[in-house]
């Protein structure tokens, strides 16, 4: 009889079908399974890769078993933590590059403001229209004498 029971189909459930075919809580149950189970399995990947090795159940399983779970971090927790040092690093390059970015904009406007000096000091005419050759020779007295203590 028992052959003839696994042969016969189940009635089909359409509400539980229906559930697991459009609700939102159970897809984002089945979700949230499946990312547990994730962080999980890298945590275990972490482990291997860090050479720390399970230890053996030789002697009273229980017993053992209990001490590992107190010793043992939850994998949650580490995932977190790891989440958390990133976001850290995360904050800190953007800190360095706002800085970085702040530097080049001063570099730039000072960059500006010799450039509007040194134009001004060209620019100079005379009534005639001829330029001033005096603001011409101090400039180029303050290259030579920049290159000389370079």
């Amino acid at each position: 009889m028992s052959s003839q029971d696994e042969k016969t189909k189940k009635p089909f459930d359409k509400k539980k079908w229906r559930t697991k075919k459009y609700s939102n809580k159970q897809k984002f149950q089945e979700w949230n399974e499946r990312r547990k189970k994730a962080v999980i399995r890298d945590y275990y990947k972490e482990l291997n890769k860090s050479g720390i090795e399970k230890p053996l159940n030789t002697s009273n399983g229980e017993d053992i078993n209990l001490t590992n779970q107190q010793k043992r971090p939850n994998p949650y927790k580490e995932a977190q933590e790891r989440y958390n040092q990133i976001q850290e690093e995360k904050k800190a390059r953007r800190f360095e590059a706002s800085k970085k970015k702040e530097e080049i904009r001063q570099a730039l406007e000072e960059y500006k403001q010799k450039k509007k000096f040194k134009n001004k000091k060209l620019g100079k005419k005379t009534k005639k229209g001829q330029p001033v050759m005096k603001e011409r020779l101090e400039l180029l007295l303050e290259k030579i004498q920049a290159s000389i203590n370079t």
